[in-house]
């Protein structure tokens, strides 16, 4: 350092003009195709949680749900699938003569429905159905207790669609 003040201007580095590093791995504000497709089609989207804290959009159709983006890919077969389902059910021995099949809410691989009477006498049942490479396996169908075992090839099985299950070792209610 100098004894002359005028001689002890501190030296400034040069400003550099760098580029600004744009972090694009938050895509904040973009919108997902899949929900846009459902908004697009009148649906409404939900956003479902399963037990496991696994989340999915569910798009609220008239008179039926889908997964978002089964819905995308336009897998959200809901007449040939209740179909599908109906000849399943058939196979098994019922007579859905006077009944009319319901998907309810279909998540692609697994679904969930009803049988209703075409007329208002008795009652129809639920069915949970499992889709695979478009073949429609049935699970479960009645209208008492739903069997967890009936689930055990499935274990994935949205907890959405069946939050519980009768355990037959257990003899009680069970969540799933």
């Amino acid at each position: 350092m100098s004894n002359n003040p005028g001689k002890d201007i501190e030296t400034q580095l040069p400003v550099v003009n760098e580029p600004t590093i744009v972090d694009d791995t938050n895509k904040t504000g973009m919108s997902n195709p899949a929900s846009d497709n459902c908004i697009a089609k009148g649906g409404e989207l939900e956003i479902v949680s399963n037990a496991d804290g696994s989340q999915f959009g569910l798009c609220q159709l008239d008179g039926y749900a889908c997964e978002e983006w089964t819905l995308f890919r336009n897998e959200c077969d809901i007449v040939g699938d209740a179909q599908k389902i109906r000849e399943a059910l058939i196979a098994k021995g019922l007579n859905l003569s006077n009944s009319t099949v319901v998907i309810n809410k279909h998540l692609g691989k697994y679904i969930s429905g009803s049988v209703n009477p075409n007329e208002p006498i008795g009652g129809g049942g639920y069915v949970f159905a499992v889709k695979d490479e478009g073949v429609v396996k049935i699970l479960a169908d009645g209208n008492g207790s739903i069997a967890c075992s009936a689930f055990k090839d499935y274990p994935d099985f949205s907890t959405y669609l069946l939050p519980a299950c009768y355990d037959e070792v257990a003899g009680d209610i069970v969540t799933r």
